[in-house]
């Protein structure tokens, strides 16, 4: 009951059944010992009865034998009259012989006329089978009552009678062969409705039957004669024994595998089409057990025989299908569903439990098979991958061309429904099987070549990126539209795994809750590793754009600040390049990346403020730093709701007021900031008012004495609060 993991779900149900059968089979066993005791009871009356009636039977016979001794004294000439008797009785016996003898072939001829017209239709009514068997036994005993009596006559005579009863021979070796083809053909006569020529076939064989155990008898006594074990002299014919009987079954085994040696010659070319062209196993054992079991005597366990030669076949051509060279992955998944569902159709349309059915279906070895199919899917996905990723990192590496595009004009490099495509095919393959544990191990190697596929576009990504940073002039164009495109498949990865996921729901795919969970949680984890690659992509962009700015941003706060205008610049390369990741990357990409280009921009700014030869030179910076900000807030005033980028921008007001405030105001406005943003770092505040022209170190000094001691009292809370953007700052 409990051959695989899922029927575990099943155990209490299964629990509860085995106790009703129990207390019903007790309460069986309990009614039954006691009329097997009432029974046994009566039957020792009756045997006693018995023994008594059978001695009163041996004392009349000692009378009658005592009888017939006393009357045969009381006729005159008893002696002459029994063997005038006996004489007359040869005579006529004699008399019958030859008459048989000289109408043999007469009678043979009309026999072979009979079994000629059953034979034209082999699936028809037979209507002379008993009478040609009858015919011939009479013919057979004749034979055997003449060559007995020709047992003491010379050589040519027995040569001569054999001779004689030649053609008798000949027309019982075709009536058996016309009863073994009507025994091939059982299925189709029973599908013909011709169960009464059944009926009467195994009519045949039980009578044959009964002669061969007739035959030994008289061979038994025969013996005990000689030895002068027995009371009386046996001389009866012999009769050669012919076991129809066990003919008759190893025909049908013969037919049995002739049937299924037609499949055998085809399983190495289709092994599946093989597997299911045996579905006539099922409506065979229907009609054996409906129609055929009904017919034939208890003692030839017809069912169990068929069931059991249907199926050793069945066996036999499931270990030759496992041996098959073209046994892929999705027929092994086929041949384990076919094995579950064929034990399951035994049990409920015939009623035969697994148990009895030996040997078992594959030797019992489905794990090995299914650890076989794991190992060819997890060959193949990483064969596909790779030859997938090789293609596609030359593309990404040689940029010949600008990615392919969509229909909403967003880049793309065909690797993630190449690689989905893949997966869904495995994914349907395993739902084939039906079977929970096949489909989370399949999800299971899926997920280990997407990790593999996402650790590729990774390491692709950075190392394309290194090559771009360190020698731009080397490298092929187009890094920023292919990195794109990699990070718009991770995106399509992502919703293609959340589509494999709603199917395993929506199908139910995976029935047992824990084996579920399991692949449902890795399906996430996944999920999110697409959306952490697709990321370092759009960071990769950052990359390249910041990267473009180095420059114009080493300019800011130094003396070409104040007469040029490095922000502008700043801000008009990364339009440039907004309006390239706008047009061409996924929009939720996009809006991530806005939102880290901001980020990185305040950094960048704050960063600034230390820049080698940077000088704030008052009143001057006051303005300069106001018009920064407003490039930067009008900048991505057109990507974001302005209400929500001032909220975004108080960390670089608030440094930029502390930055410009008097000796008087710039404690309490370090402290406005300080209580906002737990963990600004005081190297910032110092290196800041390092860049005052109007404080000397004095002054810097006082102002600065305050605000460490209020960096040394540390607030507990702070250790529980999150971090603000100073926590990416220089330290």
């Amino acid at each position: 009951m409990l051959k695989h993991p899922d029927d575990l779900s099943t155990l209490v149900a299964l629990r509860q059944k085995l106790i009703r059968e129990k207390a019903i089979v007790d309460q069986q066993l309990k009614i039954g010992v006691q009329n097997q005791m009432e029974e046994t009871k009566e039957a020792l009356d009756i045997l006693g009865t018995t023994k008594e009636q059978v001695l009163g039977v041996r004392a009349n016979m000692k009378n009658i034998d005592s009888l017939c001794k006393d009357t045969q004294g009381l006729i005159t000439d008893y002696p002459r009259i029994r063997k005038i008797s006996q004489t007359h009785q040869n005579f006529v016996a004699t008399q019958t012989l030859v008459n048989n003898f000289q109408e043999l072939h007469q009678d043979l001829d009309r026999i072979k006329n009979m079994m000629r017209d059953d034979m034209k239709n082999i699936l028809g009514p037979a209507p002379n089978l008993l009478l040609v068997h009858y015919q011939l036994y009479k013919l057979e005993n004749l034979r055997n009552t003449t060559m007995h009596m020709a047992k003491d006559e010379s050589l040519d005579v027995k040569v001569t009678l054999k001779q004689y009863f030649g053609r008798l021979d000949q027309v019982v070796e075709e009536f058996e062969e016309y009863l073994w083809e009507l025994s091939r053909n059982m299925i189709d006569l029973i599908k013909n409705k011709q169960g009464a020529v059944i009926v009467r076939l195994i009519k045949i064989i039980e009578s044959e039957e009964a002669a061969d155990a007739k035959s030994v008898s008289t061979k038994t006594e025969r013996r005990a004669s000689r030895q002068g074990l027995g009371n009386k002299k046996t001389d009866k014919p012999a009769r050669e024994a012919k076991s129809l009987r066990s003919k008759f079954f190893d025909v049908l085994h013969d037919e049995v595998s002739r049937k299924f040696n037609i499949l055998m010659e085809r399983v190495d070319k289709e092994p599946i089409e093989c597997l299911d062209a045996i579905d006539f196993v099922f409506p065979d054992l229907a009609l054996v057990y409906d129609d055929l079991v009904p017919r034939s005597p208890s003692n030839y366990k017809i069912f169990p025989f068929f069931v059991l030669e249907y199926h050793r076949h069945v066996y036999e051509l499931a270990n030759k299908i496992v041996t098959s060279p073209e046994l892929d992955g999705g027929r092994i998944l086929h041949l384990l569903r076919w094995v579950r569902e064929y034990y399951a159709s035994m049990n409920h349309q015939l009623g035969v439990t697994e148990e009895l059915l030996e040997p078992q279906l594959l030797d019992g070895n489905e794990q090995g098979l299914l650890d076989e199919y794991l190992k060819l899917v997890r060959t193949n996905l990483v064969k596909w991958i790779n030859n997938m990723m090789n293609t596609a990192s030359n593309e990404f590496t040689e940029r010949t061309a600008a990615p392919a595009t969509d229909s909403d004009k967003l880049y793309h490099m065909q690797t993630a429904s190449l690689m989905f495509e893949m997966v869904n095919q495995q994914v349907s393959l395993a739902a084939d099987s039906q079977q929970s544990t096949v489909m989370e191990q399949v999800i299971k190697e899926c997920i280990q070549v997407m990790k593999d596929y996402q650790q590729r576009w990774r390491d692709l990504i950075t190392t394309e990126m290194k090559k771009q940073i360190e020698s731009p002039s080397t490298t092929p164009p187009g890094l920023a539209e292919y990195i794109m495109a990699a990070t718009n498949d991770q995106i399509k990865c992502a919703e293609f795994a959340d589509a494999v996921l709603q199917r395993m729901e929506s199908e139910n795919l995976i029935k047992n809750p824990k084996n579920f969970e399991s692949a449902r949680d890795l399906l996430n984890e996944t999920m999110d590793d697409f959306f952490d690659v697709a990321t370092h992509g759009a960071n990769a962009l950052l990359d390249l754009a910041f990267n473009d700015v180095k420059d114009p941003f080493s300019k800011l706060h130094t003396s070409n600040w104040y007469e040029e205008d490095p922000m502008g610049l700043i801000v008009a390369t990364l339009r440039d390049y907004n309006d390239d990741f706008r047009v061409h990357l996924n929009d939720y990409m996009f809006n991530k990346l806005i939102d880290w280009m901001l980020e990185r921009l305040m950094i960048a700014q704050m960063d600034a403020l230390r820049n080698r030869g940077a000088r704030l030179k008052f009143p001057a910076c006051t303005e300069r730093l106001e018009q920064d900000r407003a490039a930067v807030f009008n900048f991505f005033a057109d990507y974001k709701n302005p209400k929500d980028l001032e909220d975004d921008f108080d960390a670089i007001e608030q440094l930029h007021k502390f930055a410009c405030s008097t000796k008087r105001t710039a404690y309490i406005n370090f402290y406005s900031m300080k209580r906002i943003y737990h963990d600004l770092p005081i190297s910032l505040v110092e290196d800041i008012l390092g860049r005052r022209d109007d404080m000397d170190r004095s002054s810097i000094k006082e102002v600065m004495d305050p605000i460490k001691e209020k960096f040394k009292d540390k607030d507990p809370i702070d250790a529980t609060r999150s971090a603000t953007i100073f926590s990416k700052v220089k330290q």
